[in-house]
């Protein structure tokens, strides 16, 4: 009797499984999928509407040329490579019109570079000249700055005693060892710049950028989830891509202090 009242039991609990695996978790993925899609929706609208009401509470109804326009950026920028010309720290200044990346100090170019790639989210291409001109008429701040290398390598030796354990302890450097470089950097919590090396081709990665992708990947869908069941709206923040050469994408991630500052012109 045992037997076959399992065995009517079995039917059952098959068709229960099937129905949560074909039926229950697709739709709750849909669900909330729509839902994601649709908060991030007015995510991105929300911060396009904070960042117009900057420098422009009565409203930007002026008919601007291409000129005032191009004008307009070279007055804020300048403005901004001013403000950061005060500050003794290294600093970055990018130029997407020119193709241009910088490390300056007290206005000295230390390093400069052209990068022939670059994503720019349309978010920026939303914004309106009074509100253009609030925003990157002063440098941003750094709050951010993470990359697929150690940053600062430190090695630690212990003094050699004498000249001939000094000579077998000279330290070979190992070329044959191919390092892919890629790093981003979060400006008042608010924009995401994003550098990445140009020379590599498709579908080829190392162990180290793919564990720095992963981990940006997981922090951005773990904190996008936790504001989803707190009913909260996902913060939404614009990012632009660079492709530059490697050593200078090393160089540069190296060269930036963490607590820098660095001014934009689009």
């Amino acid at each position: 009797m045992m037997k076959t009242q399992s065995n009517q039991q079995n039917p059952k609990q098959g068709s229960t499984a099937k129905t949560i695996f074909l039926k229950v978790i697709p739709l709750v993925l849909t669900a909330w999928l729509a839902i994601y899609t649709l908060t991030m929706g007015i995510a991105v609208h929300k911060q396009v509407k904070a960042f117009q009401s900057q420098g422009n509470q009565g409203g930007d109804t002026l008919s601007w040329s291409s000129e005032e326009w191009q004008l307009l950026k070279d007055k804020t920028f300048l403005e901004a490579r001013i403000a950061l010309a005060g500050d003794d720290s290294i600093a970055m200044t990018i130029d997407f019109q020119d193709s241009i990346i910088r490390l300056e100090t007290k206005g000295v170019v230390l390093r400069e570079v052209k990068f022939g790639k670059v994503e720019i989210s349309r978010f920026f291409k939303a914004l309106k000249p009074l509100s253009y001109a609030a925003l990157f008429s002063k440098p941003f701040m750094i709050t951010e700055i993470e990359g697929s290398i150690v940053k600062e390598p430190i090695q630690v030796k212990k003094a050699p005693r004498d000249s001939t354990e000094a000579a077998q302890n000279i330290t070979t450097v190992d070329t044959s060892r191919v390092e892919f470089v890629e790093w981003h950097l979060q400006l008042d919590s608010v924009f995401v710049v994003s550098f990445v090396q140009s020379e590599r081709s498709f579908g080829q990665i190392d162990w180290p950028t793919l564990k720095y992708r992963l981990s940006r990947n997981y922090q951005t869908f773990a904190e996008t989830n936790r504001d989803l069941l707190r009913f909260r709206l996902p913060a939404y923040q614009p990012e632009v891509t660079l492709f530059i050469p490697g050593k200078e994408t090393k160089s540069f991630y190296r060269a930036l202090p963490p607590n820098g500052k660095v001014a934009l012109k689009f």
